[in-house]
């Protein structure tokens, strides 16, 4: 209830609210171009854009073009026509650009300590953006479980899988039933599907074992002691440790050490 009452205040104070637009309406409309909203596609893409320009000449040419493509599709004079007409289209070309971004960037970026940077914020904001999409939904779902119809439920477990892109990795692992624990366990401590919260973890303690490495070999970091710890946490957890209320206190857990690494990780190579 907080969380609605929330998005309604700030929808009221950007005036997303009226009109003749139906709610899903004005919260797509909010969530794509609203430029008030930094966390709006648009706002992200600039900021994300922005960035790129500051460092040009340390990313590659592919990197800036498919960025800048990318920005661009989202400012053309029929960009709010198609989102009226099919908002899935321009959504699943935002997810296509991020995609092709990321794969540009492996293949042509040098693996050095820019990449390994690279990786690291974006593991990072997986894992935070995981932790949040499963205790928000988990936590309406579970409470309207019991007056969903069967076909209802599954197709709204189905929803919190495609948020995490994990839907296709989710039923070659498990067939049947949308289990709600199940599930949880699957995005949480899975160490093979690339969006699992293990894996990232896993990968995150990689990257900064690899800056680390480059400018002080010598020394232990305290980001990477970190994350291994929660890597082994991840490992070793029971399923049962989810269940219920436990589920919300073990995600909280996670992001706590996911920011102390962030924070590890700007004290250590960015305040000089």
């Amino acid at each position: 209830a907080f969380r609605i009452l929330r998005l309604e205040t700030f929808m009221s104070d950007h005036g997303v609210i009226g009109g003749s637009e139906t709610i899903g309406q004005r919260i797509y409309r909010l969530m794509s171009f609203e430029q008030t909203n930094k966390n709006s596609l648009l706002s992200c893409l600039t900021r994300a854009r922005e960035n790129a320009r500051s460092i040009r000449e340390n990313i590659s040419a592919e990197m800036w073009e498919t960025l800048n493509t990318l920005y661009w599709s989202l400012l053309s004079e029929d960009t709010q026509q198609r989102l009226d007409e099919n908002p899935q289209q321009i959504f699943q070309s935002v997810i296509m650009g991020s995609l092709l971004f990321q794969g540009v960037t492996d293949q042509n970026l040098p693996h050095g300590q820019g990449w390994e940077f690279i990786q690291l914020a974006k593991y990072f904001e997986r894992i935070d953006m995981t932790c949040r999409i499963i205790d928000t939904k988990f936590d309406i779902l579970n409470n309207a479980e019991s007056h969903l119809e069967s076909t209802l439920r599954n197709i709204q477990w189905m929803a919190v899988l495609r948020s995490c892109a994990s839907i296709e990795a989710y039923r070659r692992r498990h067939v049947g039933d949308l289990d709600p624990l199940r599930l949880a366990a699957f995005l949480i401590l899975d160490d093979e599907s690339p969006r699992t919260i293990r894996f990232s973890v896993r990968k995150a303690q990689e990257a900064v074992a690899g800056i680390a490495a480059k400018v002080h070999p010598q020394e232990i970091d305290a980001a990477e002691r970190i994350l291994g710890r929660l890597n082994a946490q991840l490992e070793f957890a029971e399923v049962s440790a989810l269940s219920g209320t436990r589920l919300k206190m073990f995600l909280e857990s996670i992001q706590e050490n996911v920011a102390e690494a962030a924070a590890a990780v700007h004290k250590a190579y960015f305040l000089h």
